[in-house]
């Protein structure tokens, strides 16, 4: 399962609702699971903000899931993205879609706290992505659904940005995304492999017969190159028995660390999660009920309908 946060959000209710749903309410393969589509519409339309709302999609490699396991996991997204906050304080219209051979769940959120009226941005990638990508690990390791950052099933390279601290980490990393490439079908040489390193923003610093290495990504002038080796970054290299090899050995070590990416993800996601509790809980506190304005309200009713 993979999680798409859409980049849209300025225009009306009708444009992402229909998408969903269709325009008569007939979209092929596609299920009302969450919310009511006309109080979705308005609620977008009745805003002034400039991002009004808020779009994405849950996508996953498997045709269906149990019914039990798609309330759950939304459940769970929902706690991700609005922590700290009471159902009757956010709203938001779940879609599923089977149409492309796979199960989607699409949400839509109206970009507004219903009881204060402020507005409400549910994601904002740079504070927000740690804790909804643990979210994603977690979910994928829990329901054993198919995992995009298996190097068997990975279609991309880490960015050099994203790269972690230790060079270990970083060499098995680079190369796990490479073999998944070549596995792909997506680089079929050194020169493709070269290519691919610096399209990722990875500045070559030396090349040798059977090495590459690359600059340290984080700019430290002092620290080592970290030199990449292998059948992978050989000049000779080619698509054959050996390199099938390191693509399964690649799969099985990160098959291995699943406990450990499962706790990790686990204690990131509680951390992270506080912190936007925190947020959530200073920005939009529930305005408190006064018991004695509220018995004068009864009283005043009783007294009317009598």
């Amino acid at each position: 399962m993979i999680v798409k946060i859409h980049s849209r959000g300025k225009g009306g209710g009708k444009g992402p609702v229909q998408y969903l749903l269709g325009k008569d309410g007939q979209r092929p393969q596609s299920r009302l699971d969450r919310g009511n589509a006309q109080q979705t519409i308005d609620l977008i339309d009745s805003l002034k903000f400039k991002q009004k709302y808020t779009s994405g999609v849950l996508s996953f490699a498997e045709k269906d899931l149990p019914e039990n396991q798609k309330q759950k996991i939304m459940d769970a997204f929902e706690a991700t993205l609005f922590p700290g906050l009471d159902k009757d304080q956010y709203s938001v219209l779940w879609v599923q879609h089977l149409d492309k051979g796979r199960l989607e769940l699409n949400f839509v959120i109206p970009n507004v706290e219903l009881l204060s009226g402020k507005r409400l941005q549910p994601y904002f990638d740079r504070s927000d992505r740690v804790r909804v990508n643990a979210f994603k690990v977690a979910c994928n390791a829990k329901y054993e659904l198919a995992d995009p950052d298996d190097p068997l099933r990975r279609r991309f390279l880490t960015t050099s940005n994203d790269l972690p601290k230790a060079t270990e980490e970083a060499q098995e990393l680079i190369t796990d995304g490479l073999l998944s490439m070549v596995d792909a079908g997506m680089i079929k040489n050194r020169s493709d492999i070269i290519k691919t390193l610096e399209n990722q923003g990875f500045k070559i610093a030396r090349t040798t017969k059977n090495s590459i290495s690359i600059k340290d990504p984080n700019g430290d002038k002092n620290a080592r190159n970290i030199r990449l080796k292998g059948a992978l970054y050989s000049e000779s290299f080619k698509h054959g028995p050996s390199l099938q090899r390191e693509i399964e050995e690649a799969g099985k070590r990160y098959k291995e660390r699943i406990r450990e990416r499962l706790s990790e993800a686990i204690e990131t996601h509680k951390r992270a999660t506080e912190i936007k509790r925190e947020y959530h809980h200073k920005r939009f506190k529930r305005p408190e009920t006064n018991p004695v304005a509220v018995e004068q309200v009864s009283n005043l009713t009783a007294v009317r309908v009598s």
